[in-house]
């Protein structure tokens, strides 16, 4: 729990110190709302969350998978799940300011991440375990929990899309993406899941994010 509360401090600091750069890349989550105290308020839950979790089931900090293991799924699913949404954008065209520009890309992305895999992912699998109980393999009992969780993200973020196209496949690329997130969660730990996120923000919105300006506009 200790390596869980520095990674909320992290993304507190993170987002203090982007708040003073500029707040305004935080409206489109968060709206008005103050950016610190949001990400504050979920820090708070998550150790909650996480405590409980780590108490009554396999979902931990850091799981028993191994390391090895965690690195070896990330450094293939990663690039496919990348590549997918690169060529979502190439064929159906994201808009101009889907990715946040760098320099503030480096802060925000990162508190971001931290975030989601809270507020979609710890959070509520920490409520679906307190009814459903822990599965034991892939289960029904890991289905019902992985479903639910893996469309949050994919609901919202197809609420938000630009198009239809857009919105289509961003359900359906976040609904794999968040079931395998859940996977790793429980096979290999929060850190891991966050770890995931993290590799697969650096390739789609810094790296892609910086190319595709010069690229398609």
């Amino acid at each position: 729990m200790g390596l869980f509360l520095a990674i909320s401090i992290v993304a507190v600091a993170l987002t203090a110190w982007q708040v003073q750069v500029d707040r305004s890349v935080f409206e489109r989550f968060f709206g008005a709302r103050d950016p610190i105290g949001v990400m504050t308020v979920v820090a708070v839950v998550g150790v909650i969350a996480m405590a409980y979790l780590q108490g009554t089931s396999d979902y931990a900090v850091l799981g028993p998978g191994g390391w090895r293991n965690a690195v070896s799924i990330i450094a293939w699913a990663v690039p496919l799940l990348a590549a997918a949404a690169i060529g979502s954008d190439l064929l159906l065209r994201y808009a101009e300011d889907t990715n946040v520009a760098m320099p503030d890309a480096l802060r925000f992305y990162p508190a971001i991440a931290v975030f989601v895999e809270i507020a979609f992912h710890a959070v509520p699998i920490a409520v679906l375990i307190a009814f459903l109980g822990m599965p034991t393999g892939f289960d029904a009992t890991f289905w019902r929990i992985a479903i639910p969780v893996a469309l949050i993200e994919s609901v919202v973020q197809a609420v938000y899309a630009t198009s239809i196209g857009t919105s289509v496949f961003s359900a359906v690329h976040l609904m794999v993406f968040g079931v395998v997130q859940v996977w790793i969660f429980w096979r290999f730990g929060f850190v891991w899941m966050l770890g995931f996120r993290l590799a697969y923000y650096f390739v789609w919105h810094v790296v892609w994010g910086v190319a595709r300006l010069e690229l398609l506009f």
